[in-house]
C-alpha cells in the first residue's frame, strides 16, 4: 500500500515531573491534623497539615499585651516630652529677661533633654514589642504547613501525633503538567532537531496509545565522553494517565516520505546481504525479487525499488519457497481469519508432494499482501497441500472464488474460464466443478513451454 512513512530518532526515556519540591516543617511541635493524602491535587499556599499551636497562641497573646503596654508608655513619654519642651522654652524667655537664675534655667534644659531621650526609648520599646508580636504571628502561621507550588502530593512523611522539628521534610509535591522526557542523542542527529519539533512517546504501561510531546530544550553543549546531546521534551499530562517515573520510548520524526510503497517487514527475507521478497505472479506461482528498502516504521518497511504498486507479496511461509513454486492464496492480510482446515500451502519442492497432516511436518502457509491492498492478516499454521489430483479438495467455495479472482489477471486463465462458463452457466455456483476446472488449468499451465 501507499502511505506516509517517516525516519525517526529513537531513544528510551523516563518521564519526570517538571517541578518537584519538598515541604519542610518550621517548628518543633506535634502534628495535630492532616488535611491531604498522597495523590491529592493541591493549590499553591493550600494548607496540608496543622501543628499544635496552644503555646504559640499564648506567646502571641503576651506579645499583644506587650505592644499595648509599650504604646501606653510611648504616649506618656510624648506628654512628658511636650511638657518639658514648653517649660524649657518658658525658662529660656525668663532667663533672657533675668527673671530666673542660671540654676533654674539649667534644670529646665536638663529636664527637656531627659524627657526627649525617654520619648526615644519608649518609641524603640514600642517597635520592639511590635516586632515580637510579628514574630509570634509568624510562628503561629508556621503551625499551618502549606504547599509552595500547585501540583500533586506524591509522598506524606508524617503522621498525626508525631512531633516534627524545624527543617524536617514532611511532604513531597510534584507538578505533573507538563512532564519532561530527557533523551541523549548522537551529535550527528543534531541537524535534524529543532525547538517545538513534534515527537511521539510510547510508554510500557499503555503500549497501545501514543502520547504527543515536543522538543522544549536542546543542550548547547555536546558531552565529550559520550558524544551525545541532551534533549528535553515537554509532554502534556493527560488526566492522570502519565506519571513521573514511567519508562517509555521517544520517536522524533526527522524526515517523511508522504507517498511510499510499504509492505510488512516479515515479508522480507535477508539473503547474502540482500533483501528479497516473493511476488505472486498471475499464473499463481511466485518469483523471488531483490528489493531496496527505505524507512522502517513499526511493523512495516518502505520499498524504494524492486517491486511495483499492485504486486502481491507472500508474508507467511516464504522460507520454504523458491522461484516457480505454485501457491494458493488463502487470505489477504486484514481478511477473514483462516482455520487450519482452510490452509493450502505449497510443497517443499515442485517435484516432491507434501506430507500429509499428522506426520510432524506442519508449517505456516503463505499469507500475502499487495502494496495497494494495505496490511493484511497472514494465514495461520495448517496442513500442507497436496500436488496433483485433489489439489483443491480442501478449498471451500469462498476460497475457490478468491483463487479465481486472483487468477483472472492471467489472460489465458480468464479466456478459458469464460469459455467454460458458457458451457456450464452454473460453474460459479458449483464448488465441485470449480475444483475440477482449477485443477485442469493448473496442469495446463505447468505443461506449457
Amino acid at each position: 500500500m501507499r502511505k506516509p512513512v517517516s525516519s525517526f530518532i529513537l531513544s528510551n526515556t523516563t518521564l519526570e515531573s517538571i517541578r518537584k519540591v519538598t515541604i519542610f516543617a518550621r517548628l518543633n511541635a506535634v502534628v495535630e491534623e492532616l488535611l491531604v493524602e498522597e495523590g491529592d491535587s493541591v493549590r499553591r499556599e493550600q494548607v496540608l497539615a496543622r501543628l499544635e499551636d496552644r503555646e504559640i497562641r499564648n506567646e502571641l497573646d503576651q506579645a499583644k499585651i506587650s505592644v499595648e503596654q509599650a504604646d501606653l508608655a510611648l504616649e506618656q513619654a510624648k506628654v512628658r516630652s511636650q511638657l518639658s519642651i514648653a517649660n524649657y522654652e518658658r525658662s529660656q524667655s525668663l532667663f533672657e529677661q533675668k527673671l530666673i537664675s542660671q540654676q533654674e534655667f539649667d534644670q529646665a534644659e536638663l529636664n527637656n533633654r531627659t524627657d526627649s531621650i525617654a520619648l526615644e526609648v519608649a518609641s524603640e520599646q514600642a517597635k520592639s514589642a511590635r516586632a515580637r508580636l510579628e514574630a509570634a504571628q509568624i510562628q503561629l502561621d508556621y503551625t499551618e504547613i502549606r504547599s509552595s507550588i500547585e501540583g500533586v502530593v506524591t509522598e506524606r512523611l508524617i503522621e498525626v501525633g508525631t512531633r516534627v522539628t524545624p527543617n524536617q521534610a514532611v511532604f513531597n509535591v510534584e507538578d505533573f503538567n507538563p512532564l519532561w522526557a530527557r533523551i541523549y542523542i548522537p551529535e550527528r542527529e543534531l541537524p535534524s532537531l529543532r525547538l517545538q519539533q513534534v515527537a511521539k512517546i510510547k510508554v510500557q504501561a499503555f503500549p497501545e496509545r501514543d502520547f504527543q510531546g515536543q522538543v522544549h530544550m536542546i543542550s548547547p553543549t555536546v558531552d565529550p565522553d559520550s558524544g551525545t546531546v541532551k534533549v528535553t521534551l515537554q509532554v502534556q499530562e493527560r488526566r492522570g494517565v502519565l506519571r513521573p517515573g514511567m519508562f517509555g520510548t521517544v520517536h522524533i520524526a526527522t524526515e517523511t516520505h508522504p507517498d511510499a510503497i510499504v509492505i510488512p517487514k516479515r515479508a522480507v527475507l535477508r539473503e547474502r546481504d540482500e533483501n528479497r521478497v516473493f511476488v505472486i505472479q498471475q499464473d499463481g506461482t511466485v518469483q523471488k525479487k531483490t528489493v531496496t528498502l527505505g524507512f522502517t516504521q513499526e511493523n512495516e518497511v518502505e520499498v524504494l525499488a524492486g517491486i511495483q504498486q499492485g504486486e502481491a507479496v507472500v508474508t507467511v511461509g516464504q522460507e520454504g519457497l523458491n522461484d516457480g513454486y505454485p501457491v494458493s492464496i488463502l487470505a489477504w492480510e486484514g481478511g477473514a481469519p483462516v482455520t487450519p482446515a482452510d490452509v493450502v500451502a505449497p510443497p517443499s519442492r515442485p517435484d516432491q508432494p507434501a506430507r500429509a497432516a499428522g506426520d510432524g511436518s506442519q508449517r505456516s502457509s503463505p499469507g500475502v499482501t499487495a502494496p495497494e491492498a494495505g496490511p493484511a492478516q497472514a494465514a495461520g499454521n495448517g496442513q500442507r497441500g497436496r500436488r496433483g489430483p485433489g489439489r483443491f479438495d480442501n478449498a471451500d467455495p469462498e476460497m475457490l472464488k478468491a483463487m479465481i479472482d486472483r487468477m483472472m489477471r492471467n489472460p489465458e486463465f480468464k479466456k478459458a474460464y469464460e469459455e467454460r462458463l458458457k458451457e456450464n452457466p452454473k460453474l460459479g455456483d458449483d464448488p465441485e466443478a470449480l475444483r475440477e476446472f482449477m485443477q485442469e488449468m493448473r496442469g495446463r499451465m505447468r505443461r506449457r513451454p
